[in-house]
């Protein structure tokens, strides 16, 4: 009688550092896009024009978002080109901490425009939801990397 393992099949390390870098590429770009979209247009976000303090904080937040993002889609665009006996140690490390970067952005980005802009515009509510899931499941990869690195 042979015993069958119960625990879920696990996936080569080169190939789980692949699929994350994808998930952190496709959620860069999705911030990417979004910070462009309040920067060029903004009255997707805000129901009301952003005047003094509000309008250097739109600026400063949007900015810091989009140089974020785009880090952190090349850093994961490079992982996900670069030789499996490339994504090892050092370079792994240096990718989580840049990805790190690009979510701890992207958690303030979030706040500000939510809590001290009060966003109401239409794209608003999708932004949040999109954030807020693509965060989560970032954070769990990212534990998952660590835990398996």
């Amino acid at each position: 009688m042979s015993t069958q393992s119960k625990t879920m099949p696990t996936i080569d390390l080169k190939v789980f550092v692949r699929v994350v870098a994808a998930v952190f590429s496709i959620s860069s770009a999705t911030a990417f896009v979004f910070a462009l979209l309040r920067l060029l247009k903004p009255e997707l976000f805000y129901v009301e024009p952003r005047f003094g303090s509000e309008l250097g904080i739109h600026y400063f937040m949007t900015g810091l978002m989009i140089l974020t993002s785009a880090i952190g889609f090349l850093n994961s665009c490079v992982v996900m080109n670069r030789s499996s006996a490339h994504n090892v140690g050092r370079n792994i490390v240096t990718w989580l901490l840049l990805d790190s970067l690009f979510e701890t952005s992207r958690v303030v980005y979030v706040f500000l425009s939510e809590i001290v802009l009060k966003g109401k515009g239409p794209l608003q509510i999708y932004e949040l939801l999109i954030s807020a899931a693509q965060y989560l499941l970032d954070s769990f990869l990212y534990c998952q990397m660590i835990l398996r690195h």
